[in-house]
């Protein structure tokens, strides 16, 4: 049952294209508010460094000390590209240790490298695949690769010193990714015929504020910190171009990095980000459509004629101070199973699904809990999942950073052999589980649901909801119940419907006094933990601080 659902939600998609449908186990991105997490452990460094700035720890990518320079960092586990994503982070770029000119600038790099161009001075390939120094910001000579730059130094083939663009040479494993943008041919390293690598001729574009350092003749102040959201949306059927767009510092709905609707993005072009002979701007994707995707930055060897007493100069530290990467297509992540009392949040970017077992329980045969989110069209759920069902008048609640869908929630256990097996139930009704998440939809305290399908993929619904919170930070729907299965997120224009999740009379009776209580309650009881024992979904911080 549990592998069809991602099927049901995208019938248009051809045979040759199913593969690209299985899940696969990962592991989500979110360094939110900073870098100083777990997480940071899945990321593969080449040359960067995890820093201490403004009392925050940041990917620091390049350090802007003397010397030419090159570095890439990756998120070890690849991630599912090929049915769209959305990617937000933010970044600052220092002045350099000397004066007085800034220099490279770094770029966002999605990849499934299999060679380097060693000519242009890249090296690598995969995980360790690093582009070239001078001018290359960390990807030029990257095959199969697309970067998204953020340029600060004029080179040769650059129409100005602050740009954003977007570079791809496709997947044709012979081919290698430059940062040239104009015509003709240039040299990188000992490679003299290194040729452009633009995708377009409206994936560039320098009608932007100052991305790095401003500096005179004498000296530098810091560039200001910077927000990106980039979000890759495919066509129906993932063979005809669909839309990538890029926005720089857009007004985000409050508490989230989503841009408020109706927002212009600084760059949108049509692309396909599957390759193919009559595509071959796009990318070659592993056997899962799974791609690796991280940063890389460069800084140029000296400064020219500017060159200050002390020495050469020219490099800029560059910060990501905080990262989300969310996809769009079906994602499951697998954990054991923590004690009773230690929530355990499953990560997909800028949605989180939690679950918190009662204090006396123990894992004593080592389970594991696999959870796999699917996000899925509103109207299409609301049609085959909710319609005729005791709450066909409640509409399932559209996430942020998911393009535009819902997401449901299927949640299977395992034994030690990965062998299927009945999550450990609680008869006293108290698994304490929530979801939090961005929304672009007006979700209010008395008008949101959370209700479980048993068995995954049916219709047979019922609400576990105990609690909403909209505070300050992102929404946090959260419910308690005596085991697992399919769960979701509703609006519902009458409020939460009647726990009928199993238990005798009496207990749903409880169950919806307690219910009854939470509505009548004031917001600041309703943000208190739910269930014995239990947590609450870690809220995502809003904006990052700024020196």
């Amino acid at each position: 049952m549990r592998s069809r659902l991602p099927l049901r939600f995208f019938p248009l998609v051809p045979f040759l294209l199913l593969g690209l449908m299985a899940t696969a186990p990962c592991q989500e991105i979110r360094f939110v508010p900073d870098f100083n997490t777990p997480l940071a452990s899945r990321l593969q460094l080449n040359g960067p460094t995890l820093a201490e700035w403004n009392s925050h720890t940041v990917l620091r990518v390049i350090d802007g000390k003397t010397g030419s320079e090159n570095r890439t960092a990756y998120f070890t586990l690849a991630q599912r590209v090929a049915q769209g994503f959305t990617t937000y982070f933010a970044f600052q770029m220092h002045t350099p240790i000397n004066c007085c000119i800034p220099g490279d600038g770094f770029a966002f790099i999605i990849q499934n490298s299999t060679a380097t161009d060693s000519t242009q001075g890249a090296s690598g390939s995969g995980i360790y695949s690093i582009g070239s120094e001078d001018g290359g910001l960390g990807y030029s000579g990257i095959n199969n690769s697309l970067a998204i730059e953020f340029d600060i130094f004029e080179d040769p083939w650059d129409p100005t010193s602050n740009h954003i663009a977007i570079q791809t040479c496709g997947g044709n494993l012979s081919l290698f990714n430059s940062p040239v943008h104009l015509p003709g041919m240039y040299t990188i390293g000992n490679n003299h015929d290194v040729t452009s690598c633009l995708l377009s001729e409206g994936a560039i574009t320098n009608n932007i504020s100052r991305l790095g350092p401003v500096c005179t003749s004498n000296s530098c102040n810091d560039g200001a910190v910077h927000q990106v959201v980039i979000e890759y949306d495919p066509s129906a059927n993932l063979m005809q171009p669909g839309t990538l767009l890029i926005y720089l510092d857009p007004t985000f709905i409050p508490g989230s990095f989503v841009p408020v609707p109706g927002s212009q993005p600084t760059i949108s072009v049509p692309y396909n980000l599957i390759y193919t002979p009559a595509n071959p701007l796009g990318l070659d994707l592993s056997a899962t459509g799974q791609l690796l995707v991280g940063f890389g930055a460069s800084q140029p060897a000296a400064c020219g004629s500017m060159c200050p007493p002390e020495g050469p100069t020219g490099g800029t530290a560059i910060d990501v101070l905080a990262w989300e990467f969310t996809p769009h297509g079906p994602i499951q992540i697998q954990h054991v199973i923590p004690p009773g009392g230690d929530e355990d949040d499953f990560v997909f970017g800028g949605h989180v699904f939690a679950v918190t077992y009662p204090k006396d329980f123990e894992n004593t045969d080592g389970l594991s809990m696999t959870v796999l989110a699917s996000p899925v069209n509103q109207q299409l759920f609301d049609t085959q999942r909710l319609q005729g069902t005791n709450f066909a008048n409640e509409s399932c609640i559209v996430y942020g950073q998911t393009g535009g869908n819902c997401v449901d929630y299927s949640v299977t256990c395992q034994d030690q052999n990965g062998t299927n097996v009945t999550c450990p139930p609680e008869p006293a009704d108290d698994i304490a589980i929530c979801s939090e998440f961005y929304t672009t939809r007006q979700a209010a305290n008395l008008r949101t649901d959370f209700l479980k399908a048993d068995p995954i993929g049916s219709n047979d619904w019922c609400s576990i909801w105990t609690g909403f919170n909209n505070g300050l930070m992102d929404p946090i729907v959260s419910g308690k119940g005596p085991g697992m299965s399919d769960f979701v997120a509703t609006l519902s224009p009458t409020g939460p419907g009647m726990p009928t999740c199993g238990g005798t009379l009496k207990e749903l009776t409880d169950n919806l006094t307690q219910v009854v209580q939470k509505i009548s309650a004031t917001p600041a009881a309703q943000t208190q933990p739910q269930g014995s024992g239990s947590g609450i979904c870690p809220a995502i911080s809003p904006t990052p601080r700024k020196k």
